[in-house]
């Protein structure tokens, strides 16, 4: 089942961050310089972890991953311009 996935990520060095968010723009829509909100399945999620321990420093570099029911996503609010992504396979229970 797909669920929507907003990853936070803090990453030191700028090449790293690049990369960081590069496999990240495979998955998800960059919201912020460093948050994406992803729709992903337990299959992708893996597969975009896997991705990403390429890329970071263990001892320096954070990945956040929040997973958002359908109650979280429908009670998401933007200030200013943006709007939150959907995805139109993905179906709030």
């Amino acid at each position: 089942m797909t669920s929507m996935v907003v990853v936070c990520f803090d990453v030191c060095e700028k090449k790293r961050l690049y990369r960081v968010a590069r496999e990240l723009g495979n998955f998800g829509v960059r919201v912020q310089k460093s948050v994406f909100e992803c729709y992903l399945d337990s299959g992708q999620l893996a597969e975009l972890q896997h991705r990403l321990a390429k890329h970071i420093d263990e001892k320096e570099d954070h990945v956040r991953y929040y997973f958002l029911c359908a109650k979280d996503v429908q009670g998401i609010l933007v200030d200013g311009p943006g709007r939150v992504t959907c995805d139109p396979t993905f179906t709030l229970l």
